[in-house]
């Protein structure tokens, strides 16, 4: 029953976002850009990205960043849909079915984590397009998976912010404040060996950085010091603990007026 009740709101989700084409293409201007602006701006990094054992270009460096930059982004955001659920009606009635509080956590999560594996695709064919290389194409579903592994982990914050927020103020503010520094406190952009030991530090503490890593790793062949297990790992375990946090803020805080 928990699973049937998971799959509706999945595919309601989901059913929301095909109708959504200009919201598909706004979502993926932000991130076209900084292949398409940044990758080219910052292409006389490259002596600095070499001395840290990376012989690629600039752009293939932060190619699999910008695609990480698509989940946070695609992720963290979808949890609106939770609050205009609230405000307009559907929570209500979904609350009176004999429907599970946590699977309609669940389901919304699996689905903005699909959707955001889907933008990051389009952002991966965008680089290639442009000329990224891609030595061993094989890898792309492995790291789709990744994506959405990951991108679980963010919808779940996300859904905890929805849950909690009084207002759409309160939760683009909060979601702001998180997305783009931690995106930027990871290696998406320059090695962690070129940040000051004290900033190098917190950014080991980020589940961001483990993914950056990690894709980079699947796409370019390079790894940068931290092992493929560990990343996994500590994505598995940021995952976990996020979707299980989900699940129980959103149980608590679903019932109480909006």
């Amino acid at each position: 029953m928990i699973q049937s009740d998971t799959y509706t709101i999945f595919w309601r989700e989901m059913k929301r976002y095909r109708k959504s084409r200009s919201g598909v293409l706004i979502r993926l201007i932000q991130p076209a850009i900084w292949i398409i602006v940044i990758g080219n701006t910052f292409a006389g990094t490259q002596p600095l990205i070499q001395s840290v054992g990376f012989e690629g270009q600039y752009i293939e460096f932060m190619t699999p960043g910008v695609i990480i930059l698509t989940a946070i982004f695609t992720s963290i955001f979808g949890g609106v849909n939770t609050l205009w659920d609230r405000r307009y009606g559907f929570m209500n009635k979904a609350l009176t079915a004999p429907v599970s509080r946590s699977s309609i956590a669940i389901g919304k999560m699996l689905a903005i984590s699909l959707i955001a594996a889907i933008q990051s695709s389009l952002i991966l064919g965008i680089a290639l397009a442009i000329g990224v290389s891609f030595p061993n194409p094989w890898m792309i579903a492995p790291i789709m998976a990744i994506v959405v592994l990951f991108s679980l982990g963010f919808s779940g914050i996300s859904v905890v912010i929805a849950a909690t927020a009084k207002s759409q103020e309160t939760f683009w503010g909060v979601i702001n404040f998180l997305g783009m520094p931690l995106f930027m406190l990871s290696p998406a952009l320059f090695p962690l060996e070129l940040l000051p030991d004290w900033l190098a530090a917190a950014a080991r503490l980020n589940p961001v950085t483990y993914t950056v890593l990690l894709v980079r790793e699947m796409m370019t062949g390079v790894t940068e010091g931290v092992s493929t297990i560990l990343s996994i790992g500590v994505i598995t375990i940021f995952v976990a603990v996020m979707v299980g946090l989900a699940s129980y803020v959103f149980t608590r805080e679903v019932n109480k007026p909006f």
